[in-house]
């Protein structure tokens, strides 16, 4: 199994653990702590510690206090899941829906739910803002706002994979992959809208 994959699957675990832990009561407070952590390091807030770090695999973690680029994925994505799962039953409306699509086919979906005219534009600065950050912090502090837009309108994404694209995005490389990957998505998504208006 590959590292992204890996991490997939391990956010995948945690959030099923979360929802069968609001099953038996304890995941509101859970839920509230990680969305305390949005804007934090990895490892900034102990509180966490247990949520973020229990069952991780051992080569995630970091062994000289500085986070890992697993760790950072799983952080974002759990912390960011919390946020965008708040105010909404995980039962009815869950916002983490594996196969849901990426942050740029759900910014698309909210384009065409909005009166706005420009909601095109607005979502596609916000992508593009995303793309240009040039480290986790900076890209955590996008994506919040981007997840913020996102469950106004109540769209779900995929975690695990975005979380597996937060990995990917720490490399040039993958940084490039998943910038394309989400603007692929946007216009992908943008173009259905403009083929059923067609049809129409």
């Amino acid at each position: 199994m590959g590292k992204k994959s890996e991490i997939s699957r391990f956010v995948g675990k945690k959030i099923r653990m979360l929802q069968a832990e609001e099953e038996r009561g304890a995941g509101k407070a859970m839920m509230a702590d990680l969305r305390r952590g949005i804007g934090h390091e990895p490892g900034e807030l102990p509180q966490l510690f247990g949520m973020v770090l229990l069952d991780m695999p051992q080569e995630f973690m970091s062994e000289s206090g500085i986070a890992t680029r697993e760790e950072w994925s799983c952080y974002m994505a759990l912390t960011l899941y919390a946020m965008h799962q708040q105010g909404f039953d995980w039962k009815d409306r869950p916002m983490h829906v594996k196969e849901g699509g990426s942050i740029g086919r759900a910014l698309a979906k909210m384009a065409k739910t909005s009166d706005d005219a420009n909601a095109d534009k607005r979502a596609l600065q916000r992508l593009q803002a995303f793309a240009t950050s040039i480290d986790m912090k900076e890209a955590f502090y996008h994506l919040k706002s981007l997840i913020q837009l996102l469950r106004s309108k109540g769209i779900s994404i995929d975690y695990e994979a975005l979380a597996a694209d937060l990995y990917d995005f720490q490399y040039a490389d993958g940084k490039k992959r998943v910038n394309l990957r989400w603007g692929q998505d946007f216009y992908l998504e943008k173009g259905k809208k403009e083929t059923e208006e067609d049809i129409s």
